[in-house]
């Protein structure tokens, strides 16, 4: 790596400016706290990397402000478990919520062009699973949408949970490459660290 980008300031900048090798740095550095502290609140391998992958695109999205930002490391974490909580409420739609606790911090609103980035990306990703085969279809819906762990899964359809890691796996692979195909060149690089991400994990 050059030396350059050790210096997260110089990162920052240079993320401002639109250097996606910048923003692999910061996202190579950050990936891994930001997926453990997911995982370890959702319970969810699908979710987790959901949440990584909304994450840095929030992080791409809002680039022009990263210079501003005293606490990088602080501000992520925020955004992290704000999206976790909001992940957390939604599965509990049904039940009664205790209030959020009073560290749930707000972050800044999000930009129009975030909002439009987001449905578009929601749609592609919809468009993706429905282009599944059937059993990798039903495997990512009872992970994402029913937010069932592998186990769970495994005994809902009566296979090994290895069988539903195996098409879990293959499943997210698939919606990748659909969406590398698709989505506009400053985000592809994202998807494509996020792929790679998934294959060593199914290794």
């Amino acid at each position: 790596m050059p030396d350059h980008l050790d210096n997260e300031k110089v990162l920052f900048q240079l993320i401002a400016e639109g250097s996606q090798e910048a923003f692999a740095a910061v996202y190579a550095r950050y990936h891994e706290k930001i997926y453990s502290l997911s995982f370890h609140l959702t319970k969810s391998e699908v979710v987790a990397e959901e949440i990584v992958q909304d994450v840095f695109l929030k992080v791409w999205l809002q680039k022009q402000g990263l210079p501003e930002i005293r606490n990088f490391e602080s501000w992520l974490f925020i955004l992290a478990r704000n999206h976790i909580y909001t992940w957390l409420k939604a599965r509990a739609q049904r039940v009664t919520l205790e209030p959020l606790p009073e560290d749930f911090v707000s972050v800044e609103p999000v930009a129009a062009e975030s909002v439009i980035h987001r449905k578009e990306f929601e749609a592609l990703i919809n468009a993706a699973v429905q282009q599944l085969p059937p059993q990798q279809q039903q495997v990512y819906n009872l992970s994402r949408e029913e937010h069932l762990g592998r186990e769970a899964i495994a005994e809902r359809l009566g296979v090994s949970p290895e069988t539903v890691k195996v098409h879990l796996s293959r499943a997210m692979r698939s919606i990748r490459a659909y969406l590398t195909a698709r989505m506009p060149i400053s985000l592809i690089f994202l998807l494509i660290l996020n792929f790679l991400l998934i294959f060593l994990l199914a290794m």
